[in-house]
């Protein structure tokens, strides 16, 4: 009887056994890809600033606030830049200096201040009735205009945007996105937060994976402090950014559950298969510092007919049979539920189990050598993020979502799903696979290929204009999230009207972090 890893490898016989990464060329050492990265990171800061300055020139981060990471093995900050809606001073203001009431406030709860008393300290009526009545009026009028503040304040109904910037996590800064973040608050009436996550070589894999999902943890905790629905979380993100906004949630469910052991791995395999699976002692896992889980060295591949993990009916709360630790492991903390709602993929990078070099053969040779990043920047972000080479298992779910557990992916991701790649792009061929699996797993993706457009290109440093067609891929975008989210304010407005907000109707229960 054939073995579950002997079924696997029967679906792509093609697929090379050696998942884990191995450098091109001589592997450089670290104190060499720290030069060249702070070397990039400063040129890349000037092209930045060129970009920034075409007109409409975008805003700059309302606030910038750091939390401290909790996750990662490697204590640190992670900053993070705040982009808000122009009435979100106003909003807090008037929550901060609300009626202290007991209990919680509900929605448009009457808050009845107290007339003052009509009689002077003498108790002889010191007050003509003229001024009685004058200040009758105004306090009516006062306490009028609270009432009013009250049913249509929009503090705590902001829709949340949380943005993870490109860069091969080891280049870039949290405000490279300003365009699109200002674009985000202007359209959904949301706040954008845009984090500044650890890069590489200085913080290797799986450190930025971890910042991301520890942003999303305080941010959901700090809901009331930020005036947001917590919801309405989305995760945004360019390139390797978009990268974590499919990875994240697969580190938030990991952390929530516990994370798999052996032994589930092995029940569900057999579930799945009809037989037992034997667990193969012997495979590599990472030795990372940080709290990961053992990865197994069999790859994992894209949904076809033969895998039966792509049944379309599976189980109710199905386990994920994917990457598993020796033992049970007990969070050091609760970690709640977090209903995402959506997410936004700007050409995200999905399989790290195809080369660079096999990348590349998807595209036609004169198209990739004219608009594909060369090998001086694939290998420098390659060697900087995948350390230890040997110890990094390319089939990670929290590096290659493309490739990631079918039960993961349809727990862990939420329905509603944007993704846009671009044409002559050697991520094109992976996005476009991993957009058909996920809709073959239930998720609704919009889904838009730019034409004519290669990797990054909503970033050009041209300081005269803007890039033809940005501006309108990103409203697209924003039309898509209004779908599913609604906008800030939105919700009270239908409620009180008893009309439907536009883009509210649709709002509907998706995935999540469960």
């Amino acid at each position: 009887m054939s073995t579950p890893a002997d079924r696997r490898r029967s679906i792509l016989p093609t697929r090379r056994t050696s998942i884990h990464f191995t450098p091109s060329t001589n592997p450089r050492p670290r104190w060499l890809l720290h030069l060249q990265a702070n070397m990039w990171r400063f040129l890349m800061s000037i092209g930045m600033l060129f970009h920034r300055l075409a007109p409409p020139r975008p805003p700059k981060p309302s606030f910038t606030r750091s939390i401290p990471s909790t996750l990662s093995g490697t204590p640190g900050t992670i900053p993070l830049q705040f982009y808000v809606p122009a009435d979100w001073e106003t909003q807090r203001g008037l929550w901060e200096h609300r009626p202290r009431l007991r209990g919680e406030m509900k929605y448009r709860d009457v808050v009845v201040v107290p007339p003052e008393s009509e009689e002077g300290e003498d108790g002889g009526g010191g007050k003509s009735s003229v001024q009685r009545r004058v200040s009758s009026g105004l306090d009516s009028m006062g306490r009028s205009f609270r009432r009013r503040s009250m049913n249509v304040r929009r503090w705590g109904n902001y829709p949340v945007v949380i943005n993870f910037h490109g860069g091969g996590f080891t280049l870039g800064t949290a405000t490279d996105d300003a365009r699109w973040c200002g674009t985000v608050v202007d359209e959904l009436n949301a706040v954008v937060i845009s984090v500044d996550y650890r890069l590489a070589p200085e913080f290797p894999f799986p450190t930025a994976v971890e910042d991301g999902a520890d942003v999303v943890l305080w941010v959901y905790e700090h809901h009331d402090e930020l005036g947001i629905d917590r919801e309405k979380i989305a995760l945004s993100g360019f390139s390797s950014g978009a990268n974590m906004a499919f990875t994240v949630p697969l580190r938030l469910y990991d952390e929530h559950t516990g994370f798999r052991g052996e032994e589930e791995a092995a029940k569900v395999d057999a579930d799945l298969h009809g037989s037992p699976s034997t667990v193969d002692s012997t495979r590599p896992s990472s030795s990372s510092s940080t709290k990961v889980a053992s990865f197994p060295s069999t790859p994992h591949h894209p949904v076809s007919p033969a895998d039966p993990d792509s049944s379309p009916t599976p189980p109710e709360n199905p386990p994920s049979a994917h990457p598993p630790i020796p033992t049970p492991r007990t969070p050091t903390r609760p970690i709640p539920t977090i209903p995402l709602r959506c997410l936004i993929a700007w050409y995200p990078s999905l399989d790290y189990t195809l080369t660079r070099t096999e990348r590349r053969a998807t595209l036609p040779p004169s198209i990739s050598a004219a608009h594909s990043l060369p090998p001086l920047f694939t290998d420098l972000f390659d060697e900087s993020y995948l350390h230890p080479s040997s110890a990094i298992p390319l089939d990670s779910p929290y590096l290659s979502p493309g490739v990631a557990p079918s039960a993961l992916l349809r727990g862990a991701l939420p329905r509603d799903i944007v993704m846009a790649t671009c044409e002559y792009d050697m991520l094109l061929e992976e996005g476009e696979a991993f957009r058909q699996r996920l809709e073959g797993l239930g998720k609704r993706v919009r889904y838009t290929m730019v034409e004519g457009a290669r990797h990054g290109w909503d970033k050009g440093p041209n300081p005269l204009r803007p890039t033809k067609g940005v501006r309108e891929q990103y409203l697209r975008a924003c039309r898509e999230m209004r779908g599913v989210m609604g906008e800030g304010g939105g919700r009270e407005r239908e409620r009180r009207t008893g009309m439907a907000v536009p883009g509210a109707a649709s709002r509907g229960g998706g995935g999540g972090v469960r």
